[in-house]
């Protein structure tokens, strides 16, 4: 390795051409970085030649090319600083005189009697160089719908109309100038015996962070042999699988891989997604292995897909209960969840047995929350489960896990959700909503309301705050009873007339009522009074059918 300071000019100037590799993001800097290097640059058009500004490192690495031509290098570290550079001598080149935008486009951004593909000094990674050959090399005046034309506009707005420190014009051949001379950085060049991503892993990053995904694409890639041309293996696989992998999760990217790790049964958190994953690919000896790995991230990742997004999911069945899980926001049970869905892929799993370990997922959640168990014990069980996960009869199996649980691992068997759906308050609890929604769809109404529009709220039939009428309603023991039921099931419904009705008493909500659509309030429209008796009972209805959604069994 070797590391000398040099001017910033240097990377455009010779016979070369510097490369972003595909495990580099596209361009990020917006405008706050593009005024901090203005600002910067202008303090050196004060100075004049004399002075320098220092912009950081850039890490290069000899590309692998055809033995004769432009001499190629991998820009492994400073993307953002070079791409604006780059810009901002497009933006000088299309305000100068034609002798000085001749120079710099000879000179600095094109080496000329080349091939097409090595006409350019400067090459961004692969969704950015239509837009910058556009600029670059085809000399078009770009539009503002991506960054990087928003940076030119910016830059080139600034060499017409701008104004240094003294309110004079500013001048651009005083700026190419003041950037030839004064804009200084560390030149690393790596040897070809050098590891360019332990380099790339130790450098303090400014700008935009990298997430655990990046580190992750950009370990995976810098395993295979770089790409320069349009059958580099690093493009193969960049394109074959992680773009088709990046555009299936897009932002959930990060929290799939963490998923993906945990899989097996590793407790992996946040912070340790990269670190998980290059332990296992670095015990891979060949490319041919690390490319069966990265299949095998791209195969669950369609499965993640389908959990987050369940539409994608062809059996209806399915499809309804990763629904159910969703709403419930089960996301510690997702590792477990791939296990089943690559099963389901590999035979070992019917759609009837997966719909079944789903259903048998989501009553666990809705009978623990009911009763009040903790949540905290939920990730370490199913991480367990998807590290005992079995080759065969998978629905005895999850069932005789889950059953098996006491305490804080307990399923709640019938006496006790029986107990706490009728006496327990739960208005407040995340899945009070859920549950009101999944009973009033087991009604099986031909012309089902959309629950999901947010008008749609949880009611109180007995209000929250008592008033003179409903104290009246209630009886001598009105401040027991409302203690006692106004926030459990019996007492809950669905509306979307929630601010109509109110603390209304009780014969004026059933007006409101008598145009609901819900099936839930039906029973609530039958009863002259409601009381502790109304209350309880209605419980006792709404009970039976959630017995029979969320069992505890497998008959």
């Amino acid at each position: 390795m070797e590391a000398s300071p040099t001017k910033v000019i240097q990377y455009f100037n010779g016979e070369k051409q510097n490369l972003i590799p595909l495990f580099q993001r596209p361009y990020t800097w917006k405008e706050s970085n593009w005024q901090s290097l203005w600002d910067d640059l202008m303090v050196q058009y004060e100075l004049g030649e004399s002075g320098t500004h220092f912009m950081g490192a850039i890490v290069s690495v000899p590309a692998l090319a055809v033995p004769v031509g432009v001499s190629k290098f991998l820009i492994i570290d400073g993307q953002q600083r070079l791409t604006t550079v780059s810009l901002i001598l497009c933006a000088l080149r299309d305000c100068l005189d034609e002798r000085s935008a001749a120079r710099i486009q000879e000179v600095y951004l094109t080496n000329r009697f080349r091939d097409l593909e090595d006409t350019l000094k400067f090459v961004p990674t692969q969704g950015d160089r239509e837009v910058y050959r556009a600029i670059a090399l085809d000399r078009e005046i770009p539009s503002k719908d991506s960054l990087m034309g928003q940076a030119y506009h910016f830059f080139k707005d600034l060499f017409l109309s701008g104004r240094d420190a003294n309110d004079e014009p500013v001048l651009p051949a005083k700026v190419l100038t003041t950037l030839e001379h004064c804009l200084q950085v560390v030149m690393i060049n790596l040897s070809n015996d050098d590891d360019p991503y332990l380099i790339f892993e130790s450098l303090n990053f400014k700008g935009e962070p990298l997430t655990q995904a990046d580190l992750v694409r950009n370990y995976v890639l810098m395993r295979f042999r770089h790409s320069i041309g349009s059958g580099g293996e690093q493009q193969r696989i960049y394109r074959d699988y992680w773009e088709k992998i990046e555009e299936a999760l897009d932002a959930n990217l990060t929290e799939f891989l963490r998923h993906y790790t945990m899989k097996d049964g590793d407790d992996i958190k946040q912070g340790g997604i990269y670190a998980a994953i290059k332990k296992k690919l670095k015990s891979m000896d060949t490319p041919e292995a690390v490319e069966a790995e990265v299949i095998s991230i791209k195969r669950f990742s369609e499965f993640y897909a389908a959990i987050l997004c369940p539409e994608q999911e062809l059996n209806k069945a399915v499809q309804d209960r990763l629904n159910n899980i969703q709403s419930l926001k089960v996301t510690t049970s997702y590792p477990l969840l791939l296990r089943f869905f690559d099963n389901r892929q590999t035979n070992k799993l019917s759609n009837i047995d997966l719909e079944k370990c789903l259903g048998l997922i989501e009553s666990y959640i809705v009978r623990r929350t009911v009763c009040g168990v903790p949540t905290n014990t939920l990730n370490k069980l199913f991480i367990q489960w998807a590290r005992n996960f079995p080759s065969a009869s998978h629905v005895q199996w999850l069932h005789d896990v889950m059953s098996s649980g006491s305490g804080g691992r307990r399923f709640p068997k019938d006496a006790e959700f029986t107990e706490a759906f009728l006496k327990q308050p739960q208005y407040g609890r995340g899945t009070t909503r859920f549950i009101l929604c999944r009973l009033e769809k087991s009604f099986n109404h031909k012309e089902m309301v959309d629950l999901a529009k947010t008008a749609i709220t949880i009611e109180h039939i007995l209000p929250q705050k008592l008033s003179p009428e409903w104290e009246q309603e209630l009886g001598t023991e009105s401040g027991e009873v409302h203690t006692a039921l106004v926030h459990t099931f019996g007492n809950l419904t669905l509306t979307a007339y929630n601010s109509e009705l109110g603390n209304l008493p009780f014969a004026a909500k059933k007006d409101e009522l008598k145009s609901s659509h819900i099936d839930l309030n039906r029973w609530i429209l039958e009863q002259t009074n409601w009381r502790a008796a109304e209350i309880e009972e209605r419980a006792k209805s709404l009970l039976s059918r959630a017995l029979k959604i969320w069992s505890d069994s497998l008959s």
